[in-house]
């Protein structure tokens, strides 16, 4: 068997941040300060009352699975892609997953040519129609993350325009049964956060684990029926000055079996490539936050960038220096969130980077 983790605590539901989001609109200050507890102390919430329909939920999972029951052939015609189109299969140190991703702008996916052929015209339909809806909802979100921080509501919104790249990416995810040994190194799902702001995460089935605040451990996520999973991801917490916690998760061999499967649906939402990224500061003697000073320039597509250039570094892949070449205040600004870079692994093994005054 793979190699195993520390079990995850028991956790009861209550421990755990569980919002009703049907009261935003009669009491937005009030859901608001609740979501951002959250934020600030686990980074997760599970979110009820998010207005995805269940019956537009149930279908998408229902699709889903008919895809992935598809034989491998079939499914991996088209891999992904950059724009994260596609297919994607991995067993390695990231994890041992199955992926069906639809990335880049709004409606891109109606038209792409790196969809597999199964994807018909009333599929992609399903998913892009999918991909609003929940477009919808962070939209919704940010405005509330923006409204607790005293901030304009659109100030995190109007950065995430659906007809901008890189666009979000809805994936369609299968943990499947693994009927061969893997790599013993290979986890199930690694220790990892999310690149982009936000993610909201569907699922059915439990195995998701948490690290706990302050890092001593893993809880188990709950799942809730009709209940939707967010949580941060670094770029918000970058924005945000730390103040929004994008806290690791996993899944372990102890949770998720070789001879068990688990389907999710994801939906990872990205900054708009030309949107100035301006770190945000508590205002001294107040609990509104504005834009701090800083030495540079720099737009959540640097940010991008950024983390490839980290990537690039640890796994000593393709790219010249021309192409890895940014402005070193910035990223070691970006390593200086404390977090995990988003792909299973730590910032450990990167190479150091001086910053220039």
């Amino acid at each position: 068997m793979p190699h195993s983790t520390s079990p995850a605590r028991s956790l009861t539901k209550e421990e755990f941040p569980i919002i009703d989001f049907r009261t935003v609109d009669e009491d937005p200050k009030a859901v608001a300060a609740e979501i951002l507890d959250a934020a600030q102390n686990w980074g997760f919430l599970v979110l009820k009352g998010h207005g995805v329909p269940q019956e537009d939920v149930d279908h998408m999972f229902a699709t889903s699975s008919s895809f992935f029951n598809e034989p491998k052939e079939a499914k991996s015609e088209k891999w992904m892609n950059t724009k994260q189109q596609g297919y994607d299969y991995k067993e390695s140190v990231f994890g041992c997953t199955e992926g069906m991703c639809f990335g880049s702008i709004a409606d891109a996916n109606l038209t792409c040519d790196n969809l597999p052929s199964w994807w018909n015209s009333e599929r992609r339909q399903e998913a892009e129609a999918f991909r609003s809806k929940c477009n919808e909802l962070s939209t919704k979100l940010l405005k509330v993350f923006a409204l607790a921080m005293g901030l304009d509501q659109e100030h995190f919104a109007t950065a995430h325009m659906s007809g901008k790249e890189p666009g979000n990416v809805l994936r369609l995810i299968r943990y499947p049964v693994l009927t061969d040994p893997v790599d013993p190194s290979f986890p199930r799902l690694g220790e990892h956060t999310d690149w982009g702001t936000l993610t909201l995460l569907f699922t059915n089935s439990p195995g998701l684990e948490v690290q706990r605040p302050g890092g001593d451990g893993w809880v188990p996520a709950p799942v809730i029926e009709d209940a939707v999973i967010v949580n941060i991801a670094d770029g918000l917490a970058l924005w945000t000055g730390g103040l929004l916690k994008s806290t690791k998760h996993r899944l372990s061999w102890e949770s998720l079996p070789m001879n068990q499967s688990r389907h999710s649906i994801a939906y990872f939402v990205n900054a708009d490539a030309d949107a100035p990224l301006r770190v945000l500061r508590k205002e001294e003697g107040s609990d509104s936050y504005s834009e701090s000073s800083q030495s540079f320039d720099a737009t959540f597509g640097d940010y991008q960038a950024v983390r490839m250039r980290i990537i690039h570094e640890k796994f000593d892949t393709d790219g010249t220096d021309d192409e890895l070449k940014l402005d070193p205040k910035f990223v070691n600004l970006v390593r200086n969130i404390g977090v995990a870079h988003g792909t299973g692994v730590t910032f450990e093994g990167a190479h150091s980077t001086e910053v220039v005054a």
